[in-house]
């Protein structure tokens, strides 16, 4: 472990941050040169697909016809890989300097993923099939550590928010932003309180079930002027209205206030999908916003009761009464950008991950499509030099938290196949090998003021070749924890 001094700037300010992060060797990234440039930065805006994959890029451009040209292959976009592994596997702080230690089989590592020896045992209801396919289950992260890795730059264990291993609150990204005089948002398909955006917008326990008192950190400790998703207590998942409010994501004392207008946090509650649309084209926006669709799980992704495994896209209606992704990232930017020092805005797919944990290949192309018109908008957004942002004082980041192990049609017998390509408008051969997350990289894309640092730290290599010469890997990647890094701009990586 060492100390890591690291420069963030606002407008005319200049915020230092003194970060513990851990690693086994520092590189200088670049000189004074890059060091100026990334001091600059005045917004950074982070798009995660929650358990999006190189397979679930790969499905959804097979599906669309988009494969390769997506907005984030353009030539203007750097590509990398990150690893995601949790500092363990247990979901609970271990008190003292035992809780920081690094399990060592949970590291990342290219042998162990790509194993093609062939076993018989089982995780969940999939047989492992290959070690490799075992180890990365075994080892896999959930969507708390993960991000608190890259809001942070500390590994942790599952299940933890902002809090260390050992349970000790860690200071996170958006805190240091919003000290720093800018303004912070958070935006998801998924419920407001739930692991990535609670962990991205700041709040910090020792465990993730603790949902009402993460949405209440978030709604009172003054981080926060942006807050979007659902966990409407009033309504359930098809836009009913209950009979009984559900409370299970936000107490009723901090709703019925929300509603009221009395909450201290001074937010202003939307709910209405016309409310949502307006706030990204009004021309003076609230100060702070609490939007909170007419949905309780998720936007779309669990619409219509179960998600059969057989379902395509778009079979079941999308619903018309809840906000998009497109227009919850446009309406939060709305509110943020009117801040000259700038913002930090957290947008989340998160339905993907759900789609994909009920192996439904479907609405995980649906969400993911969600997803990426998102990033249009957003990209859009700064072509425009909308409110003078622009690519040449914004970092956007686009990447995944974790992968699941979504593979070939015949990947039972032949290890890491790719998906089958069946033309545009059909669902691509694919068999799930998982319920649950995965162990492997993912990729991450970064445009924008600074993002060639990412290229720079990239400096481990995922490649490995079996008994029989069958090679395997994706290149160059970096960790999670340097992600944080390069946000913070403290010029070094592992």
């Amino acid at each position: 472990m060492k100390d890591r001094l690291s420069c963030f700037a606002g407008r005319g300010r200049i915020l230092l941050i003194a970060s513990l992060a851990s690693t086994i060797a520092s590189t200088a990234v670049a000189t004074a040169q890059a060091a100026d440039t990334v001091t600059r930065v005045k917004n950074i805006i982070l798009m995660i697909s929650d358990g999006t994959g190189s397979n679930t890029i790969a499905a959804t451009g097979m599906y669309t016809g988009k494969l390769g040209k997506q907005i984030f292959d353009g030539p203007a976009w750097t590509k990398s890989y990150v690893s995601t592994y949790p500092l363990r596997t247990g979901e609970m702080p271990i008190a003292g300097p035992a809780g920081l230690v690094q399990d060592p089989e949970t590291v990342y590592d290219p042998a162990k993923n790509w194993d093609t020896t062939p076993v018989t045992t089982t995780t969940g209801r999939n047989p492992d099939r290959f070690a490799g396919y075992r180890w990365t289950k075994r080892t896999a992260p959930d969507s708390a550590n993960t991000i608190v890795a890259v809001v942070t730059g500390h590994k942790t264990y599952n299940n933890a928010v902002n809090v260390d291993g050992s349970g000790r609150n860690l200071t996170t990204f958006a805190e240091l932003a919003q000290r720093a005089g800018k303004t912070v948002g958070v935006v998801t398909t998924v419920q407001f309180a739930d692991a990535t955006p609670s962990v991205s917008g700041g709040a910090h326990n020792t465990s993730r079930d603790n949902r009402t008192a993460v949405a209440a950190e978030m709604l009172n400790a003054g981080v926060l002027s942006v807050i979007m998703g659902t966990g409407n207590p009033d309504y359930d998942n098809d836009g009913a209205r209950r009979q009984v409010p559900n409370y299970s994501w936000i107490s009723a004392n901090d709703w019925t206030a929300l509603k009221a207008g009395t909450h201290n946090g001074h937010f202003k509650l939307i709910e209405d999908v016309t409310d949502f649309a307006a706030l990204a084209t009004v021309t003076t926006p609230p100060a702070k916003v609490v939007g909170i669709a007419r949905s309780f799980d998720g936007t779309q992704a669990y619409r219509a009761g179960a998600m059969p495994a057989s379902e395509t896209p778009f079979s079941i209606p999308r619903r018309t009464d809840v906000p998009s992704l497109k227009t919850m990232a446009l309406g939060a930017l709305n509110v943020l950008d009117n801040n000259t020092d700038g913002m930090f805005l957290m947008i989340e797919g998160g339905g993907v991950d759900r789609a994909m944990h009920a192996n439904n290949i479907g609405r995980m192309i649906e969400e993911k499509m969600e997803f990426d018109e998102a990033v249009e908008a957003v990209s859009a957004y700064l072509d425009a030099s909308t409110a003078g942002n622009n690519w040449s004082n914004t970092l956007v980041i686009v990447t995944g938290d974790h992968d699941h192990l979504l593979m070939g049609p015949d990947s039972d017998t032949v290890p890491y196949q790719d998906l089958s390509d069946r033309g545009a408008g059909r669902v691509p051969g694919y068999k799930w090998q998982h319920t649950g997350h995965s162990n492997q990289l993912v990729p991450l894309y970064a445009r924008g003021l600074g993002s060639n640092l990412f290229l720079t730290c990239a400096n481990q290599r995922d490649a490995f070749t079996d008994g029989n010469g069958r090679s395997f890997g994706r290149g160059a990647y970096l960790d999670q924890t340097e992600i944080f890094a390069v946000m913070s701009a403290n010029g070094r990586c592992s």
